[in-house]
């Protein structure tokens, strides 16, 4: 941590990635907690030398800094401490208050959790927010099921071998299998097939399934011995995510309790059933005819989360709800890769391994280690905003949302318009989504474009360079919207009363009344007119523009006649936007003006064309 970014968190808050202690004379009794819920969540920095009281910050110093870092640093080398090894060093700042030092504590690895300390597991914490919580007996067994050498879903289980498939999903497995394989069969019976593949191992002189088995293959009751809990939880609402609360009743629910092959086939039936466009399902593969892009992210999402739970967890469910223009998913087990991880190509370590190969074997997950990058590039082909991934190390658990809303609204390509450089399709897409959140990550550009980390970073380069954003002060991977937009963009699209109002306008002409934006700046910084919405009278403009025309020419399109209003109310705000401009710049007023798009125009009017047919697809679809 630099000593900008230290200043930065001083003024902030503690939360989940910092902790504060006084420590002025000696290692405070409550630092190695803070060591173990660091190492067992997702790494964070420990902070001496300032003070908390009503959560304001104060530096107060620490008197004897080598003394206090090397007793700090021997303490959590000391294995009676501390459970492992974390590799961890102290950087000193000197401020006018006193001496802090700041240790960046990493996260451990999967094998390595629970980090305890004093030897005693039970001293394992974890952190929630601002603070370091004492894991829980199930936050245990989490980490230790995670950690163990022989994998859960591997572990062989003392069940009569045959009663305890069902034969008709090993039938349709094997077809399966065969399609996908040729040649890779040749086995006389199922228990052959079942041996060879792994499912059967030899434990003392006989033949045991694999707990991958039966959550696999396995017949109904036995499923429910091995795992006394549904599989996933369908759930269908009327309302948006927003409405929701536990006392909305759902719509539709269907509580599932079978084997991963026959819960598999329910949620294709469930989805199917409440589809917004009927579709049907190939009853050999379990796989759509056709395979469009909303439907290849549901099902790599809805297989992950059946195939990447944690089955030994029995107090929490995987759910999936379906609201109106979203769909949530929840998993009880957290990824091991980070989010930013999970977006590169490639395998990642998954906590189940030999049930996510008995499905990468038949081809019905498309990426053998998440998943992630093919919800990712799916959900980017239909123009969505990004999936939205929170893998809650405290929690262990994997939330992901798949939202159907546009990335880029009329908003963004009149923003873009007014921005004053051309953007690649790429950095469009990072400008629409800063304009939203007002700050994005290396994550999140990777998710918004497709691209691998070194080509996210130069992309982001790029953008500074034009000057479109800047790194955020406090996060080396975080950048922030470049400040001289803030003021004419805001922090989101259009949400700011204070930087972006309407004002009313009253068209004589047609009697309606039109919403022009005003553009209010922060104090000495330029008060810019920017266009968040046009009107109808200006698509009418942008759809004739395209070849130069007069301003008589556009008046007569449009059905005007006051050529002093139409030109301020209608033209104007284009020219300005960005949208429009003229032919003989340098003479407004002359005889042989014309007006056409301007290349940010063209573009708009591409985008324009292309809603309103997707509009009228949607509205032919729900009236057949």
């Amino acid at each position: 941590m630099t000593r900008e970014e230290l200043l930065e968190r001083l003024q902030s808050i503690e939360w989940d990635d910092i902790e504060f202690k006084e420590a002025g004379w000696a290692v405070p009794r409550d630092a190695l907690s803070s060591v173990s819920a660091f190492a067992n969540t997702a790494g964070g920095y420990l902070v001496f030398g300032v003070k908390e009281a009503n959560r304001t910050f104060t530096v107060t110093g620490v008197i004897d800094a080598d003394k206090v870092q090397n007793d700090f640093l021997g303490q959590v080398r000391d294995r009676n401490k501390v459970s492992i090894f974390l590799p961890i060093n102290g950087t000193l700042h000197t401020l006018e208050e006193g001496t802090v030092i700041v240790f960046h504590i990493p996260e451990a690895g999967r094998n390595e959790k629970p980090v305890y300390i004093d030897g005693n597991p039970k001293k394992a914490y974890i952190r929630r927010g601002g603070r370091d919580d004492t894991c829980t007996p199930d936050e245990l067994m989490r980490f230790m099921r995670d950690a163990a050498a022989d994998r859960f879903d591997a572990e062989p289980l003392d069940l009569d071998i045959t009663r305890c498939f069902d034969q008709a999903t090993v039938r349709w497995y094997r077809e399966r299998f065969t399609a996908s394989n040729p040649g890779k069969d040749g086995a006389d019976d199922d228990t052959a097939f079942l041996r060879r593949w792994g499912f059967l191992v030899e434990r003392s002189g006989s033949l045991r399934p694999t707990r991958a088995a039966i959550l696999v293959l396995g017949a109904d009751e036995y499923v429910r011995q091995v795992l006394p809990r549904m599989s996933v939880d369908l759930q269908l609402y009327r309302y948006t995510s927003e409405e929701y609360s536990p006392s909305i009743r759902w719509a539709d629910r269907l509580m599932v309790e079978e084997n991963l092959i026959k819960s598999w086939q329910a949620v294709v039936d469930f989805y199917f059933r409440h589809s917004e466009r009927p579709f049907s399902v190939d009853a050999a593969t379990l796989r759509r005819d056709d395979d469009p892009p909303d439907y290849i992210s549901f099902r790599e999402a809805a297989i992950n989360l059946l195939i990447h739970q944690d089955f030994g967890d029995t107090t929490r469910v995987p759910v999936i709800r379906f609201f109106r223009g979203q769909t949530d998913f929840f998993n009880p087990g957290d990824a091991f890769a980070s989010r930013e991880q999970l977006l590169d190509p490639g395998d990642k370590e998954v906590r189940n391994p030999s049930i996510v190969n008995a499905f990468r074997r038949i081809g019905l997950s498309d990426q053998g280690g998440t998943g992630v990058g093919a919800i990712f590039e799916s959900w980017r082909t239909l123009g969505f905003v990004p999936p939205v991934i929170d893998n809650n190390k405290a929690e262990k658990s994997f939330r992901l949302r798949l939202c159907k809303e546009k990335l880029i609204s009329e908003a963004q390509m009149l923003a873009q318009a007014n921005l004053g450089v051309s953007l690649s399709q790429h950095e469009a897409a990072v400008f629409a989504y800063l304009t939203r959140k007002g700050q994005i990550d290396l994550a999140d550009i990777k998710g918004l474009t497709g691209l691998g980390s070194a080509a996210a970073r130069e992309l982001a380069h790029r953008l500074a360079v034009q000057v479109v954003l800047e790194e955020a002060d406090n996060a080396p991977k975080q950048f922030v919207l470049a400040e001289h937009l803030r003021a004419r963009f805001g922090q989101g699209e259009a949400e700011t009363p204070s930087e972006n109002q309407q004002v009313t306008v009253t068209d004589p002409d047609q009697g309606t009344t039109e919403q022009v934006p005003e553009q209010v700046g922060q104090p000495a910084v330029e008060h810019v007119q920017t266009l968040v919405q046009l009107t109808d009278t200006q698509w009418q403009v942008v759809s004739h523009a395209d070849v130069p025309r007069s301003l008589a020419e556009l008046m007569e399109h449009t059905g005007y006649s006051q050529r002093p209003y139409f030109k301020a109310q209608h033209v104007e705000p284009l020219l300005t936007g960005g949208i429009l401009r003229m032919t003989v710049p340098d003479k407004p007023r002359s005889s042989k003006q014309r007006y056409v798009l301007t290349e940010a125009g063209i573009k708009l009017r591409a985008w324009h064309a292309d809603q309103q047919a997707t509009k009228q697809r949607t509205n032919t679809h729900e009236n057949d």
